[in-house]
């Protein structure tokens, strides 16, 4: 574990001194970079915030749709009993990296006494409600802006609108397939992968039928439409925060339109897929790479909006992360501890698959 630490550690450094090299020869003006940040509005800033903590709330609410079906008949669990270990939990994920991913389900299986693999099978159906939330708002974005026709590369905006749409048309047919036919699907995925590591195979389908259960937390037509709006609720919250964010700096920030805000976004999210402990991987970098590259804002003030952006978006989740964990009297790196290794006790618990 140290020695993956140190690893780790060295890739920041390597990263850091790049990107000092890289602000160095560019001729980076550090007196124009502060004073975007002096400049920006900090009220619209609060706002954006606050946006970000409401994705909590529909989180939170989905969360209760989800352990519907897992409680005894006439138990329910309400959202805002759940929502700290919304915040907690994006709090741990933000200032811990990945290590932190597991701590809400573990909050949650610790309130609810359900088992600690049946909120990690939430987690992974939550994400896929996630990924198509965001994939129907940004490829939407893609093919009916007409703000994007005047941006570099805008002629292959559509195709990758398309692109996007199609897989995620295919994501949705995948999820039923799984809901109807879970053991199925898991092993035809399964012996694929097979193919190529017998390891790989039986991972392959162990989440498949982890993920099968999660779907089983969907009790009704009418809880998946909820649950599906909330999702959409949630990420249309963090598109309106970007939007915020770009009215909060000077121009030619303050003058990007809601197209071009939606279309940042996409391009943090995706950055945001790399994620270091404490500076948050490619969130900035594609996000300063798109204002600079795509949108033609000068790159002292593309940086600072950028990572004022990634501070709002990623990492203002913490002070309400921690001060919840002071009234649930825990700590962060102890959540992380005790659900990773109740992660690995459930991964022991499953060594053996029944994919009948």
């Amino acid at each position: 574990m140290n020695k993956r630490k140190a690893i780790l550690w060295g890739v920041v450094i390597l990263v850091l001194a790049l990107l000092a090299w890289k602000l160095h020869t560019s001729n980076f003006e550090w007196g124009r970079f502060w004073q975007a940040c002096r400049s920006a509005d900090w009220r619209l800033l609060l706002l954006a915030v606050l946006l970000i903590y409401s994705i909590n709330i529909f989180r939170a609410a989905r969360w209760a749709i989800f352990l519907k079906p897992s409680l005894p008949p006439g138990r329910r669990v309400h959202w805002w009993s759940l929502l700290g270990s919304q915040f907690i939990g994006f709090a741990g994920l933000a200032a811990l990296g990945r290590v932190g991913e597991l701590i809400r389900p573990y909050l949650v299986s610790k309130r609810t006494g359900l088992s600690f693999s049946s909120q990690v099978a939430v987690v992974a159906v939550e994400r896929v409600f996630d990924l198509g939330a965001f994939a129907l708002i940004f490829s939407a974005n893609l093919l009916v802006s007409p703000q994007l026709a005047t941006l570099p590369y805008h002629e292959y905006f559509h195709r990758i609108g398309y692109a996007i749409f199609g897989l995620t048309l295919f994501l949705g047919l995948f999820v039923v397939g799984v809901r109807l036919a879970g053991g199925v699907v898991a092993r035809m995925f399964g012996s694929v992968a097979g193919r190529f590591s017998p390891t790989a195979g039986n991972a392959v389908a162990s989440k498949i039928l982890q993920f099968r259960g999660g779907l089983n937390t969907i009790g009704s037509a009418m809880d998946f439409l909820k649950v599906s709006l909330l999702s959409l609720a949630a990420w249309l919250s963090v598109a309106v925060s970007y939007v915020v964010v770009m009215r909060a700096f000077p121009s030619p920030v303050h003058d990007l339109t809601i197209a071009h805000s939606v279309l940042l976004m996409g391009f943090s999210v995706v950055g945001g897929v790399v994620q270091l402990p404490g500076i948050g991987g490619g969130a900035q970098v594609l996000s300063i790479t798109a204002l600079t590259k795509l949108l033609g804002v000068p790159g002292e003030l593309a940086t600072s909006a950028g990572m004022i952006l990634w501070l709002v978006t990623t990492m203002s989740i913490i002070p309400a992360g921690l001060i919840y964990a002071q009234f649930e009297h825990v700590s962060l790196r102890g959540l992380a501890n005790a659900s990773d290794e109740a992660s690995e006790d459930t991964d022991a618990s499953h060594s053996t698959l029944d994919l009948k």
